[in-house]
């Protein structure tokens, strides 16, 4: 739903509580599932938004497109733009449906984050092998999950160019029935890390287990939380590393 929607027309109040009504039962359903991604950035969006028009006569559209569902929409992909024109009659109608749709977003926003709260302390990483490996920002991790193993590469690179935000790309290698993913490197194609293929390349990469409760879906929630965790441990370590060097200094 775009952020523009309550300025559609029909700029009627029963008509808008159908829309609204509409798109958060399709989220009320994701959210009973477990699935918080995309649906925790898009509930969130839209409750800041009405937020915004509320106070400020406002509204915000992104200024980059969101490729992959659980993308970080950041303060600076916000573009704030001036509510078009309305007569006062519209404008009264715009206001009770911001305050009706005010309210059902954060009942919505609060269900959401009670989930990731639950789903953040119940996931965690181990890291097996090469702790100190983290100054290149990349690596592999795994996930047990269905009773399959399925291997993963990471790279930390900025958001965008000269951001200081930083997004983990990760592409999956493969699944396979044991922890030990013999023969995963030999048919690799286009990896995110140079030569991943190469043993002397992959056997050095720092290596994360994720460990979890088998109770969240993997694409919607675990596998988006567990890229968080191991970008934080990334950037945490080099954080560490340079504030070490200071004190040296």
């Amino acid at each position: 739903m775009e952020t523009s929607w309550i300025f559609h027309e029909p700029i009627d109040f029963e008509h808008k509580q159908y829309v609204l009504l509409a798109y958060l039962q399709k989220i009320k359903k994701n959210l009973n599932n477990l699935k918080l991604y995309p649906n925790f950035q898009q509930i969130s969006l839209h409750l800041a938004n009405i937020n915004l028009v509320i106070e400020k006569g406002q509204y915000v559209t992104l200024n980059r497109q969101i490729k992959e569902p659980d993308d970080e929409i950041l303060i600076t992909d916000l573009v704030p733009l001036n509510v078009p024109v309305f007569s006062k009659e519209e404008l009264d109608e715009l206001f009770k449906i911001c305050l009706f749709s005010s309210e059902k977003l954060k009942d919505e926003f609060n269900q959401a984050k009670a989930i990731w709260e639950i789903a953040n302390d119940s996931i965690s990483i181990e890291v097996l092998q090469n702790k100190n490996a983290t100054s290149k920002k990349q690596g592999l991790f795994y996930i047990e999950y269905d009773n399959k193993f399925t291997l993963y590469e990471f790279i930390i690179k900025p958001i965008k160019k000269n951001s200081v935000e930083t997004k983990n790309l990760i592409k999956k290698i493969c699944v396979s029935e044991d922890n030990t993913f013999e023969g995963c490197f030999a048919d690799i194609k286009k990896p995110l890390i140079k030569n991943l293929e190469d043993k002397d390349v992959h056997k050095n990469l720092i290596l994360f287990k994720v460990v979890h409760t088998n109770q969240f879906p993997l694409r919607e929630t675990l596998l988006p939380i567990a890229k968080r965790k191991v970008m934080n441990y990334i950037n945490q370590s080099k954080f560490i590393e340079v504030n070490n060097l200071t004190k040296k200094i």
